[in-house]
């Protein structure tokens, strides 16, 4: 049969029907969807700042970025769970909370804001973000016996969590040196008794694997940094392919690169010389004294060109929980903040020539000890006990935890004899007292020796 010409007028009616239908629930759809947008309130979108550092760094910021810029209104009822000294502002879709002291060690925190409140369309919701600090752990290294010893009773890198009380075996090896804690284990330095040496490393897992190393020579002055991601140590000794001599050069190295290390250089553009460098925690940098004495602040990824910080005296460390550096001349000990420039001196501390032990914990807080006594002093003159060497033992060395909270004090029978490890040498039998660095109180006492604390 012949098709009339009615047929397809039909079918264009059924289609513009059918099309009208589909863009009526589209609108709808699309008018639904942004009621609903405009009735949320904001939500929290990313988090920035490391939650890690805030049992060791005062005044770390974190930043809750939420979808939505927020009314001043937002800041009422906003909190953190348990309490924690902290100042908190907003800036246009951010949330900053700037925790001022150290929060505690192995702790659930909440951030709480009940009611943010959206500057645009007025709606509200209730934001929440959790987070758990890291546990107290001090990692040592328990040594066979003497450097000479006959068997291969294995020297052990041990990690103990001291807000669980339980202790991991990270390496066993003979003749370790020295070691540095990395962001996912521990890497090392094993020496052969007929001389030569390796860079071990191992992490968490378990899985082992080696460094390459300059050349054939001395490494010491082993440290690691998570905030860098590098490896660094001094080296003396001809290159691998023997065309330079390297004296107590500083070398850097990424253990997530098979590449070979690469030397540091200093202001001059040569390769920096040093026996004293240090990482700066929370950063990319480190600082060293070059042979000139002077100090030279250098970007660990080799980015940014080396910076000269002057001759100030010999770095003696990093001021725990800051970005800082003591430093100690014939004249004063001072604090070189790295931020701004500033020297501060720290009042009654021993000048470079002293004869005592002595520890920077602030600018108003020294400890001094000899090898009987720890004592804690302060800006005022005041001086506090804090620890006696037991009977028939003697103090080695007193560091303190990156917090500044805890001490690390070393300790050794009077009678023992030297262990004969080529750099580190220590006693035989050495052990380690962690102590509470305002009270004096012995949290735990612990075999071996050089915590990852005392860099």
């Amino acid at each position: 049969m012949i098709p009339t010409s009615r047929e397809p007028r039909r079918t264009r009616r059924r289609f513009l029907v059918v099309a009208a239908i589909v863009v009526l629930v589209l609108v709808g759809a699309s008018v639904a969807m942004a009621a609903v947008a405009l009735d949320r309130g904001p939500r929290l979108r990313a988090v920035t700042g490391d939650v890690s550092l805030t049992v060791s760094q005062r005044d770390l910021t974190l930043t809750l970025r939420t979808d939505q810029p927020l009314d001043s209104s937002s800041m009422e009822g906003l909190r953190i769970e348990p309490a924690a000294p902290a100042d908190i502002d907003l800036d246009g879709a951010s949330v900053r909370v700037r925790f001022t002291d150290l929060l505690d060690f192995d702790t659930v925190y909440r951030i709480v804001a009940p009611g943010l409140r959206s500057r645009a369309t007025g709606a509200t919701s209730a934001v929440e973000y959790t987070f758990t600090t890291p546990s107290n752990t001090v990692t040592v290294l328990e040594r066979g016996g003497a450097f000479d010893r006959v068997d291969d009773t294995p020297d052990r890198v041990v990690r103990h969590d001291l807000s669980r009380g339980t202790e991991t075996t990270l390496l066993s090896a003979p003749r370790i040196q020295e070691y540095a804690d990395t962001p996912d284990g521990v890497v090392a330095l094993v020496l052969a008794p007929e001389g030569g040496a390796r860079l071990q490393t191992v992490d968490d897992a378990g899985v082992e694997a080696a460094l390459p190393a300059p050349g054939r020579g001395d490494i010491r002055l082993l440290r690691a940094s998570a905030d860098a991601g590098r490896v660094g140590y001094v080296f003396t000794g001809p290159s691998a392919d023997g065309t330079t001599e390297y004296t107590n050069t500083l070398f850097l190295t990424d253990p997530a690169d098979d590449s070979a290390p690469r030397a540091v250089h200093g202001i001059d553009g040569m390769p920096l010389r040093t026996d004293a460098w240090f990482f700066v925690p929370g950063s990319a940098y480190l600082v060293a004294q070059a042979a000139d004495r002077s100090l030279v602040l250098v970007d660990g990824t080799g980015v940014a060109p080396p910076r000269a910080l002057g001759q100030l005296g010999d770095l003696r460390g990093i001021l725990p929980g800051t970005t800082s550096v003591v430093v100690s001349s014939d004249a004063a000990t001072s604090v070189l903040d790295l931020t701004n420039g500033s020297v501060t001196d720290v009042t009654g501390a021993p000048a470079a020539t002293s004869t005592l032990g002595s520890l920077v914990l602030s600018p108003t807080s020294v400890l001094t000890w000899t090898g009987q006594e720890i004592t804690r002093s302060t800006a005022d003159g005041s001086g506090v006990l804090l620890a006696v060497a037991g009977s028939g033992e003697r103090l080695q060395e007193v560091c303190a935890s990156p917090s500044g909270r805890h001490l690390a004090v070393g300790s050794a029978p009077e009678a023992a004899p030297i262990d004969g490890y080529p750099a580190r040498a220590d006693r035989v039998g050495r052990s380690t007292r962690i102590v509470d660095a305002e009270s004096g109180e012995i949290e735990t006492q612990l075999s071996g020796t050089r915590p990852d604390w005392c860099a």
